[in-house]
């Protein structure tokens, strides 16, 4: 009875997201649903016996308040920090001075593809320090993307290399990143080091080889020449990002957590640790000082520090409140014994871990091209992937390592991603032209993911 009931709930999530429903909502009421029915069949209590309030329907929302508590202030203040930041550095006008500076050296090149090939790694490298997908999307379509088409490229193929700009999310400063770090056991800089990047470089280069040749091939297809286009302007739509006037030296300032979380590392100081949260907090008052000796105004150095705080606030109720609602759902799972029936099941099948990670990997991909979101397809069904991972005596890392990665390449081609949507509209094209151009470099870097992951991994 109890599966056919959590049949029946998992059904209506699917329904909910599908429907666009608010994704916390409906996983926080899937798992109080779920809870009630372990409670009701005897098959778990809420709470145990000497931490319940005596009441069901409280020890409901105590466990609720359990997570929230442990999560917002873990977790949850990570996360709320990456966000503040960016806003920060995006205030100032730092994130558009290290774009600025970081476009400038590729628009020497002459050859059309080699330029456009060239562009997505310089891209992916500006993506380690701004980590919106959007807010990377917007500043490169105002910088780089005239480069690309003043050589020829055409608007369809520059906007697919600036899609796939954060199609990975990698470094140690990325949301999903940090939450498959936290999930996996360790800091987000050995998750980087140790993990991600044996995955993603090659990745990079794969992408980088299939962007050369793929959007070649669909300029040929639609008739498009770059030699005939060469030295036209990119009419823009509309302002892709707003201009802030701030010194070119103002680049350096995003590098700076991401210099610190390495440096203070196992990779060189080991005696000194650094936090996220601390790399971020201390960046931020070094930006603080650059706008005090720049701007010479007390009051203009301290007021920047509100757009930190918007930041963080504005990422609390669709990241945090979403990583909260999708643990609850999880160890509502847990607890009506949901995930032992599906992994015996598994075992009796002779599916192998193997096997049930590339189910994990489809579950997020089709759930970040259905939602347009990475962030809300990874958090919502990632918290399962530890409890999967330890049944079949795997690191949790095996599985959620591809599982990160698939939900940014499944947003990647999605026409409804708000980065598609953002660049298509500004260069005039369908978002789903952008997805025809992305589609390919996406399938065959999700491809490498996954081989490699198995091959070095499990």
């Amino acid at each position: 009875m109890e599966l056919l009931f959590v049949l029946l709930v998992l059904m209506a999530v699917v329904y909910g997201i599908v429907k666009d429903y608010n994704p916390q909502a409906v996983l926080a009421l899937a798992g109080m649903a779920l809870f009630t029915v372990a409670y009701w069949l005897g098959l778990h209590p809420i709470l145990p016996a000497d931490k319940s309030t005596g009441f069901a329907l409280f020890d409901l929302f105590e466990v609720f308040k359990g997570i929230f508590s442990y999560r917002a202030a873990g977790l949850g203040l990570t996360i709320m920090a990456v966000a503040g930041f960016a806003t920060y550095m995006s205030h100032i006008g730092a994130s558009q001075s290290l774009v600025r500076v970081a476009v400038k050296p590729v628009a020497g090149i002459q050859s059309s593809y080699l330029m456009l090939a060239i562009c997505y790694l310089v891209a992916v490298f500006v993506s380690l320090f701004v980590t919106s997908a959007t807010g990377l999307g917007l500043l490169l379509m105002v910088t780089m993307y005239p480069v690309m088409r003043n050589l020829g490229i055409s608007p369809a193929s520059a906007c697919g290399v600036i899609a796939t700009s954060q199609a990975f999310e990698i470094g140690p400063t990325q949301t999903n990143a940090i939450f498959s770090a936290g999930q996996s056991g360790m800091d987000p800089t050995s998750y980087f080091v140790d993990y991600q990047i044996w995955l993603v470089a090659p990745m990079l280069l794969v992408t980088m080889v299939l962007h050369f040749f793929w959007q070649r091939h669909c300029d040929r297809q639609e008739g498009w020449d770059p030699a005939l286009h060469r030295g036209e302007h990119a009419e823009l739509d509309e302002k892709g990002a707003d201009e802030v006037a701030a010194p070119t030296w103002y680049g350096l300032l995003p590098i700076i957590p991401f210099v610190l979380m390495m440096t203070f590392s196992k990779l060189l100081v080991t005696s000194i640790s650094v936090s996220v949260e601390v790399a971020m907090l201390l960046s931020v008052f070094i930006g603080m000082l650059c706008e005090l000796l720049r701007t010479r105004s007390v009051r203009t150095a301290m007021a920047g520090l509100s757009s930190f705080l918007d930041g963080m606030g504005k990422v609390f109720g669709p990241v945090v409140a979403l990583i909260v609602c999708a643990e609850l759902f999880a160890e509502s799972l847990k607890a009506i014994g949901a995930i032992d029936t599906l992994l015996h099941s598994a075992s009796n099948a002779g599916i192998g871990s193997g096997l049930m990670t590339l189910v994990m990997v489809g579950l997020i991909m089709v759930a970040a091209v259905i939602m347009g979101s990475g962030n809300a397809a990874f958090l919502s069904f990632s918290t399962l992937a530890p409890a999967v991972a330890a049944k079949f005596g795997v690191p949790a890392v095996t599985m959620l390592l591809p599982m990160q990665l698939a939900s940014s390449i499944g947003r990647t081609v999605s026409p409804i991603a708000a980065v598609l949507i953002a660049c298509a509209g500004i260069a005039k094209v369908s978002p789903f032209v952008v997805v025809k151009r992305t589609c390919v470099p996406m399938a065959g870097a999700l491809v490498t993911a996954l081989a490699l992951n198995y091959l070095l991994f499990m």
